[in-house]
């Protein structure tokens, strides 16, 4: 998989909070892992075939046996990304069999978009300790010890704790001064849900408040507990420093009460949109040209893949492949510099782009372009064709840019792929341009380096 992300400039931050990170490619079902050794160490996997296959095999290797019924019905490609599109965060505790000892992981997912193509970043790591304090605390609220030494046993864990008696409504609410300090909620009251959608209008942050008033309304949540044993909601509060992250928390403590937590966790979610935010741009870079700013190879050739499949499929829309070459750059780059080249070079590509300005245009080579026409630009071809060779010619009499273009329709009855139509546009660009340069010299040269030197893409 030729997805070339690079961790380097953020393996210090995910190794402070992953044991594993995994890029899965939606559409193919490829995949890298990084496994994290130690604070600065990093052991990378490549090659990886089938994300959601190894997934299946290694399930049924450690996941402990408890586990993998909610693993398999949760873990799969379906289901995971049908999480993502409700709730734009997989969330996910689990537990795996290490050294014949079940231990508590958390996997989180997101998903993120680049060059039309969609991909899962997930991250695993081990939160054995924070799972098990949880469980014992609904082991001690469950034989009704004192809630307060529940609260002081993990008061350095979260920034509130709510108890909420089911079937009176009456809540006790402790908190941490650190993040609520600004805020007006009582330490008791009488109507947990109803007080909730009234301190919601002051509390949350504006834009949030749909999403906290429905995720906690009264039947929603016991309906989640229900299903799910637990209940989750990242949102943001209104603080004096500004908007900031929470993590809300709900499960049951016997049959009549609920403990819901909430936990300060703003500084992890903006590390987490940092890091997707930095392999984006890494992502988006690796596939730019440094010296025009359009498509480059690269970028190409995953395009090519792309409507390889769809042609295979019998799913291909029409397109035409134009190829552009810029013409006399060699001597443009030993009579006036490479600098004078590398401008000669941006004139080319803006005249392919703003031609074809309704087609993504790539630079294949040195001084070739290739655009993918679609749409208005693919009907209007010839069209375009003909002020493009209008420009050139005008360009010619005024010592501008000179480009030879060939333009090849795709035909879905006899093209089995992509190279067929771009081996023919290339066929044309050649024929325009030696009619273009002329001389004997300069069609016997060209012809050699057709025959002898040039391989298609």
């Amino acid at each position: 998989m030729n997805m070339q992300l690079t961790f380097e400039d953020v393996a210090s931050a995910l190794s402070l909070d992953y044991e594993c990170v995994f890029f899965v490619d939606i559409e193919t079902n490829n995949y890298e892992m990084f496994a994290f050794r130690g604070k600065h160490q990093k052991l990378e996997l490549k090659d990886t075939r089938d994300f959601w296959a190894d997934t299946k095999v290694n399930m049924e290797a450690v996941v402990y046996p408890e586990d993998k019924k909610a693993f398999g019905e949760r873990i799969n490609r379906e289901s995971l990304l049908k999480a993502i599109q409700d709730d734009k965060v997989f969330d996910f505790k689990y537990r795996l069999m290490i050294e014949g000892e079940p231990v508590w992981f958390q996997m989180k997912a997101v998903q993120a978009r680049s060059q039309g193509r969609e991909y899962l970043i997930i991250g695993v790591n081990n939160v054995d300790k924070r799972e098990r304090e949880r469980i014992e605390l609904e082991k001690k609220a469950g034989k009704g010890e004192v809630f307060g030494q529940i609260v002081m046993a993990l008061a350095e864990r979260y920034d509130a704790l709510y108890m909420v008696d089911l079937v009176t409504d009456h809540y006790a609410l402790y908190k941490s001064e650190r993040l609520f300090c600004e805020l007006s909620v009582a330490f008791e009251g009488e109507d947990f849900f109803n007080q909730l959608q009234k301190d919601a209008l002051t509390v949350i942050y504006k834009d949030d408040i749909p999403l906290v008033a429905a995720g906690l309304e009264r039947e929603s949540l016991l309906r989640e507990l229900d299903e799910h044993g637990m209940f989750s909601l990242t949102y943001r509060l209104n603080t004096s420093t500004g908007p900031q992250y929470v993590n809300l928390v709900a499960v049951y403590a016997d049959k009549n009460h609920v403990v819901i937590s909430v936990t300060n966790v703003d500084a992890y979610v903006r590390r987490e949109q940092k890091i997707r935010e930095e392999s984006s741009a890494n992502y988006e870079k690796a596939r730019r040209d440094d010296l025009t700013g359009i498509k480059n190879k690269n970028a190409y050739g995953e395009f090519e893949t792309r409507l390889n499949q769809q042609i295979q499929s019998g799913e291909a829309p029409e397109f035409a492949i134009a190829i552009c070459d810029v013409n006399g750059l060699k001597l443009v780059n030993d009579t006036r510099g490479h600098k004078a080249g590398d401008s000669y070079i941006r004139d080319a590509s803006k005249l392919v782009c703003e031609t074809f300005k309704h087609s993504p245009v790539f630079r294949v080579g040195g001084d070739e372009f290739v655009a993918i026409l679609r749409g208005s630009d693919f009907e209007n071809r010839e069209k375009l064709e003909h002020n493009f060779v209008e420009k050139v010619k005008a360009n010619s009499e005024s010592d501008k840019v000179s480009v030879a273009c060939g333009i090849s329709v795709f035909d879905q009855t006899h093209d089995k792929n992509v190279s067929a139509v771009f081996e023919r546009a290339d066929a044309l660009m050649y024929k325009n341009k030696i009619t273009m340069k002329g001389g004997r010299d300069e069609i016997i040269n060209t012809i050699i380096r057709t025959i002898g030197a040039r391989t298609t893409i």
